[in-house]
C-alpha cells in the first residue's frame, strides 16, 4: 500500500481549476495551496494528488512583460520567494529557482536551491547581501555554493565580493 498524506490539503484559485483524470489539479490565478504549517501562494500551481508532488510559478503578464504572482512559500518559520517551486509534500524536498530568503539582518538569493527536509538550503550560485534590492542589489558577496542551517549558520564554498557589479576578488574568503 502506499502511504498517504497525514493531513488535509487545502487549494483554491481565483481564476479557474481544471482537475484531470489523472488525478492532477491546475489552479490558475492566486492559487492557494496549505498543507500541515506550509503555505504556498502562486500564479500558477499544479498539484499531482497520486506522487503528492507539487509545482508552482508566476505567470507572465504580456501587456507589461512582467512577471505576476511569483510564488511565494512559507513553511513553519521560514518563507521563501521564488520564480519556480518543485516540491514534494510526503519527502518535505523541493528544488527552488531563484529563491530569495531571509536570513538575520540579510538576503541569501540563488539560482538554484534544493530544499531538504530539515529545511536546510543547499545553494548554487548564490548572493549574499544586506542591501533591501534583492531584484538588483548594490553590494553582495558572491557565493559559488553554500548550505543554510535556518537561523543558525552558513557555510558557503569561495566567493567574492562584488560593489555595483564590479567583482572584488581580492576581498575573497576560502
Amino acid at each position: 500500500k502506499k502511504k498517504g498524506l497525514h493531513a488535509r490539503v487545502e487549494y483554491t484559485s481565483t481564476d479557474s481549476m481544471v482537475m484531470t483524470g489523472k488525478g492532477i489539479a491546475h489552479m490558475y490565478g492566486n492559487g492557494e495551496l496549505k498543507y500541515q504549517a506550509l503555505e504556498l501562494t502562486a500564479g500558477y500551481i499544479r498539484v499531482c494528488m497520486d506522487s503528492s508532488t507539487l509545482f508552482a510559478s508566476g505567470v507572465l503578464d504580456t501587456i507589461v512583460d512582467e512577471w505576476q504572482g511569483l510564488p511565494v512559500f512559507k513553511d513553519a518559520n521560514d518563507s521563501y520567494e521564488s520564480k519556480e517551486i518543485t516540491y514534494n509534500l510526503k519527502t518535505q524536498k523541493g528544488k527552488i529557482r531563484h529563491v530569495v530568503t531571509e536570513q538575520g539582518e540579510g538576503y541569501l538569493i540563488a539560482d538554484e536551491t534544493k530544499k531538504m527536509e530539515d529545511n536546510t538550503l543547499m545553494l548554487h550560485g548564490g548572493k549574499y547581501t544586506t542591501c533591501d534590492h534583492t531584484d538588483n542589489p548594490h553590494f553582495y558577496y558572491t557565493m559559488s555554493k553554500a548550505k543554510v542551517i535556518p537561523n543558525k549558520k552558513v557555510i558557503m564554498g569561495g566567493g567574492f565580493l562584488t560593489i555595483e557589479e564590479i567583482d572584488i576578488p581580492f576581498l575573497g574568503l576560502p
